[in-house]
């Protein structure tokens, strides 16, 4: 971004924390004009906080959320704020701005309206939880605006009844009722019977709805899908160089570089219907961690490993263990062990979980039906901190054009490990760069294995990675290295599908000042990275 520096960004987050209190004083309101009459970053920025004070204040189910900032920066406020209040600090915060409005700016009277107006509701959710792991309820009005999700299935109807099917994680913005972007994750739409007109757009395409149901998939990779259930749409690439319709039973992909192709039809890509709960016995609420680890220690294999499931030959010296916050910390947890030798990174895990192994989620979505993901950077380099990160400002880079080349490193990778319950055997999916700009999935020259807790109520996974795979055994980490590394364990519900919480463990205490990301998108923020200690042989 234009002139954006880390105590530049400091100064910003300070003065714009005064802004929004009604704290600042002539001084800090002059010297806030100006960062954003110099970058129009900023103004998006404090906008899209202006625009939530508002709506906060007008809406009493989100005032629930308390006085918490979620990653891309939107203030979460307490349950004293009225509408008048709320507007009124709109309005002032407009003038704080008013040298750097646009050539023709929308009245503050037409802003106040928009931002006040309901345009979606939750009519249902299933382990559904925002970014910052509170629990998404039914009944909850949402206007326009960024939702984040980081996992469950919610389902929602907007004001024109419309119903929109979000599998999280996902991020939506909400334009009006019938315009939504979406940011990451799948939704499916359906309209009311004889309606059309619902867009849906992502960074690589633009969906038209002609009358139909259908469903669209934002992966983290930068490809999009979409596929027709009932009716037709018109699919055109971000640039309308290429345009398509497609009826029922007509999937369609786009290209990072901007080609529309034909993919086959796949009923189990999405989930259409919102499904019963068929384990009402079980406890609700959100399954959440609080990272409690910064760094972990890695042993040097000094025998060999034999990948079956039994971990008599590892290092229990190397151990770490990590829960979900209570009432979840007895069933919910994590044993983690990390070795290494010259050839090979080994990754071993003990998970509680009360419905193991019984992954069948589609591909893209590996995780979301119960996983393990170890991220590891080799790129001696940057060391740790990790430096890499795919967020400018807090906001996410769809564009992905002002990432810098730490991003983009071959030498970190993201492990994604499954027991495959269709297939009945493990499986790895291997990205490469925070960009994840190379996937592959079950590469040559791994090994994996999942064990079932004897007791029915957990698993035990060993795998062994070669160097090669993660693009250094021209240098792999040895002893003495401090790299970044990262775990993450993702729970779901008894079908195998839907992602019911997650833990994220070996995360940095000490993150960037302008971090203000959520822990289940750390994996795209390297300075959020714990670290990973290599012990020496005779250690």
């Amino acid at each position: 971004m234009t002139g954006m520096e880390d105590n530049g960004a400091d100064r910003f987050d300070e003065l714009l924390d005064a802004v929004l209190d009604g704290a600042a004083d002539e001084a800090q309101a002059a010297a806030f004009n100006l960062l954003l009459e110099r970058d129009p970053e900023r103004r998006e920025a404090y906008l899209r906080q202006v625009r939530m004070h508002v709506l906060l204040g007008a809406c009493p189910a989100l005032r629930e959320n308390g006085g918490r900032k979620t990653g891309d920066g939107r203030r979460r406020l307490s349950v004293g704020w009225r509408v008048a209040a709320a507007a009124a600090a709109f309005l002032a915060g407009l003038a704080v701005w008013r040298m750097s409005r646009p050539a023709s700016p929308v009245s503050e009277a037409a802003l106040v309206q928009k931002v006040l107006s309901p345009v979606m509701t939750v009519r249902a959710s299933r382990h559904g939880q925002w970014a910052d792991g509170r629990e998404v309820t039914a009944g909850t009005v949402l206007p326009a605006g960024v939702w984040e999700w980081q996992s469950g299935l919610v389902e929602l109807v907007t004001c024109d009844g419309t119903v929109l099917l979000v599998e999280a994680p996902a991020a939506l913005e909400m334009v009006n009722p019938l315009y939504a972007r979406l940011i990451s994750g799948n939704v499916v739409v359906r309209m009311p019977k004889g309606r059309s007109g619902f867009v849906v757009e992502t960074r690589e395409m633009k969906v038209f709805d002609l009358g139909t149901e259908f469903g669209v998939s934002a992966l983290s990779g930068g490809e999009s899908q979409v596929q027709v259930f009932d009716g037709k749409v018109r699919a055109e690439t971000a640039d309308n160089a290429v345009r398509r319709e497609l009826r029922a039973g007509d999937t369609a992909k786009a290209t990072v570089r901007g080609g529309l192709v034909a993919e086959a039809y796949d009923e189990k890509r999405f989930i259409r219907r919102f499904p019963p709960d068929t384990n009402l016995a079980r406890a609700c609420g959100v399954l959440y961690s609080r990272s409690v680890l910064e760094a972990v220690r890695v042993a040097y294999a000094k025998h060999p490993i034999t990948v079956d499931g039994e971990l008599s030959e590892w290092d229990r010296q190397v151990a770490f263990k990590s829960a979900c916050a209570a009432p979840y910390a007895e069933t919910y947890w994590l044993e983690g062990l990390m070795m290494y030798d010259a050839t090979n990174l080994y990754l071993a895990a003990h998970v509680g979980d009360p419905d193991p192994m019984c992954n069948v989620a589609p591909a893209g979505f590996e995780f979301a039906g119960g996983s393990v993901i170890v991220r590891v950077s080799a790129d001696k380099k940057q060391g740790w901190p990790l430096k890499g990160t795919m967020f400018v400002n807090g906001a996410f880079d769809q564009s992905r054009s002002r990432i810098g080349p730490e991003a983009r490193s071959g030498r970190i990778s993201n492990m994604v490990m499954w027991y495959d319950a269709q297939a009945r055997r493990a499986r790895m999916r291997l990205n490469c760069g925070l960009d994840e700009h190379l996937k592959q999935i079950d590469p040559a020259g791994y090994e994996g294995v999942f064990k079932k807790d004897i007791d029915g109520r957990g698993y035990t996974l060993e795998y062994a990675v070669p160097w090669r795979l993660l693009n250094c055994a021209d240098d792999p980490p040895c002893g003495g290295d401090e790299l970044a590394a990262l775990w993450m364990v993702h729970w779901s519900d008894n079908d195998g599908r839907i992602a019911r919480g997650q833990l994220v463990e070996v995360t940095n205490r000490r993150p960037h000042p302008q971090d203000k990301i959520p822990p289940y998108l750390f994996f795209q923020n390297g300075p959020s990275w714990g670290k990973a200690v290599y012990l020496r042989e005779n250690e």
